[in-house]
């Protein structure tokens, strides 16, 4: 008997969302899951604004089941979380503070039983609210090394790249590399790098430096005082690109060491010069980052840590 009930995944409306479907992956390749489609594309962009204009549906029927849900997107969990069930369980990676009350709201209101949270923080203020038959837990983010690529480090075109929302005050110090070296960024806000997935993959893996830095320090205004690692640092690692940046709380726990450098605030042009002139000295700690992520925290330790969570919570 299959203890727990994915409930997949079946459409993708943003790039973000490559997340969860490496994660349900996993799950499914695990084989010992039962899997459940979840609404379509169509169904989902419905459902949606359905439930932006009315109150949470309960269904009065009883499902013996142990629904899983991986991403904070409610149409995800119609109608699965809409019935009572043996538990219900959540996975999601943006529990930013800004929306801890709408979070709670959400738990109450479909009686979510598991919170899984990328972020340490955020579990540990979810479990301070002492919601009945509930719990929150920190399961962070993971990657699959084998979906990433990487050059050898001397055949690299790209010198430094800093992919996705920018921090703008650090962005505009380094601006004038420009003129010397190739630096990648988003030209206008929202703006993709690289159109395609398979454009996303070389781009990173053609790159010597990545830019990461912590949305808390860049955008403080979507997630609080929350400092999480991102799944940037870590497709940064699978590429085996040298980070550059500043150190997510949420890292100190999961490395014992410290896995990037530090970003230089008072003289950023000079450190990346440096960096580059003397990029072979950094090859031992990009090599150890990439065989830690692989050892460590990749999907399936996710889904093993997931499992034994919910099955001695039970």
């Amino acid at each position: 008997m299959k203890i727990f009930t994915l409930v997949k995944t079946n459409y993708n409306h943003h790039v973000s969302m490559d997340l969860y479907h490496e994660f349900e992956k996993k799950i499914i390749e695990n084989g010992t899951w039962e899997v459940v489609n979840g609404v379509g594309d169509k169904s989902a962009r419905i459902i949606r604004q359905l439930l932006k204009r009315f109150p949470v549906i309960k269904f009065p029927f009883k499902k013996e089941k142990n629904y899983v849900v991986i991403g904070y997107q409610k149409e995800k969990f119609f109608p699965y979380f809409h019935y009572k069930a043996t538990s219900k369980s959540l996975w999601m990676y943006d529990a930013w503070e800004p929306c801890f009350n709408a979070i709670e709201k959400s738990i109450r209101s479909y009686e979510i039983n598991n919170l899984f949270t990328a972020s340490k923080q955020s579990s540990e203020y979810f479990n301070t609210l002492n919601i009945k038959n509930f719990k929150a837990f920190w399961v962070p983010e993971a990657v699959d090394v084998d979906n990433y690529n990487f050059i050898p480090y001397q055949e690299r075109t790209i010198d430094v790249l800093q992919l996705g929302r920018k921090w703008n005050e650090y962005h505009e110090k380094i601006k004038p590399i420009e003129e010397k070296l190739v630096y990648k960024y988003e030209k206008k806000p929202g703006q993709i790098i690289f159109k395609t997935r398979e454009a996303f993959i070389n781009g990173i893996a053609n790159a010597k430096i990545s830019i990461c830095v912590p949305s808390f320090i860049t955008h403080p205004e979507i997630t609080g005082n929350i400092s999480t690692i991102t799944n940037r640092y870590l497709q940064s690692m699978a590429s085996k690109c040298l980070i550059l940046g500043k150190l997510p709380d949420d890292m100190k726990y999961l490395f014992d060491y410290n896995p990037i450098v530090e970003i230089d605030d008072e003289n950023p042009i000079e450190q990346i010069e440096t960096i580059l002139e003397n990029f072979d000295s950094y090859i031992p700690l990009i090599e150890k980052n990439y065989a830690i992520l692989k050892n460590h925290h990749n999907w399936n330790v996710r889904v093993a840590q997931m499992e034994t969570l919910m099955r001695n919570k039970k």
